[in-house]
């Protein structure tokens, strides 16, 4: 048997490259045996045999995780910890950009990266396979990449693998402090345009306390759908739908529709009336708000984005 000078592993006297790190033992002499009579005992299975479909199946499992786990085969059954340095670094910066880019853009730039990504989990899970060959035959490893992960330091390796870390953590902290547009969070801020007072800054006023709650629970029965142009009215024209807080400062009522509609608003109520409109349905069409008060337009607004908010006040 031979033993490895650098790590001290034992391998097979054909081998010409150690099974566990990987170094040069061809010129290496097999230990010679002790001259004494050899007492008789059973021959053990070599240490260094590998079973080739358990390094691939770890690679894979790590992979569908997280790509920068595609290497943990390596690692774990293999003890070639270069290599899964390596294949790490390489899923980490594949996961860094994919963050980076749903910062900025929403595309097919992510199903590339993705299918990059599967395939390094594959490329690692056949690496791993041929590796667990190489090992068993007294081989040398495999290229991984065109590179020879085993001629580089230990060092080196794991400075690769926390600087792609790194970039990981940063892309990931810039995602998750970017913002982010929902439709809870649209709707939020078309209700927050009209009144950004809290329940406690609601008018107390016997009246007006009850008229508030009578227009807060309003349904779309309550619309006008009337074309008279006769007193104030919001229309609101865009095909898909939508929903609406119309009001003033210190009260609003919640609509929702599809289609073309026409708001009625009492004018005895306000002095100052204020309407958001946002697309409910992610819709390009574009979505028109006026507010008419005996067939005159006092505001007018219009927008084109998808979930788009449209904003329109004027003085009674």
């Amino acid at each position: 048997m031979k033993f490895c000078p650098q790590c001290g592993a034992q391998n097979k006297d054909e081998a010409k490259f150690c099974v566990d790190c990987g170094a040069d033992i061809q010129n290496i002499a097999s230990a010679q045996p002790k001259t004494e009579t050899p007492q008789p005992q059973a021959t053990p299975q070599s240490s260094g045999e590998k079973k080739t479909w358990v390094a691939p199946l770890l690679n894979v499992i790590g992979g569908l995780l997280l790509y920068a786990l595609s290497g943990i085969g390596h690692a774990l059954y293999l003890k070639l910890y270069n290599r899964a340095a390596i294949i790490g670094a390489l899923g980490l910066l594949i996961s860094a950009v994919s963050f980076t880019i749903m910062c900025f853009y929403d595309g097919s730039a992510l199903y590339i990266l993705s299918c990059i990504g599967i395939g390094i989990m594959i490329y690692s899970a056949y690496d791993a396979y041929k590796c667990s060959q190489a090992i068993n035959e007294g081989r040398e490893l495999p290229a991984l990449f065109g590179m020879r992960p085993e001629s580089m330091s230990r060092g080196k390796a794991t400075g690769i693998a926390v600087v792609a870390l790194v970039l990981f953590i940063v892309a990931l902290a810039a995602f998750v402090a970017s913002p982010t547009v929902t439709d809870a969070t649209s709707a939020s801020l078309a209700d927050n345009i009209i009144s950004d007072s809290s329940s406690d800054d609601i008018i107390t006023d016997a009246d007006d306390t009850s008229s508030s709650s009578d227009d807060k629970t309003k349904s779309n029965d309550d619309k006008s759908k009337s074309s008279d142009d006769e007193g104030v009215q919001i229309k609101i024209s865009y095909p898909g739908e939508w929903s609406a807080s119309v009001g003033d400062e210190s009260r609003s009522t919640s609509y929702k529709g599809t289609g073309d509609d026409v708001i009625k608003i009492d004018s005895s109520k306000y002095d100052v009336i204020a309407a958001a409109v946002q697309k409910t349905d992610g819709g390009s069409d574009k979505l028109k708000v006026k507010i008419i008060r005996d067939g005159d337009t006092l505001d007018s607004e219009s927008t084109t984005e998808d979930f788009g908010v449209v904003t329109v006040s004027a003085t009674l």
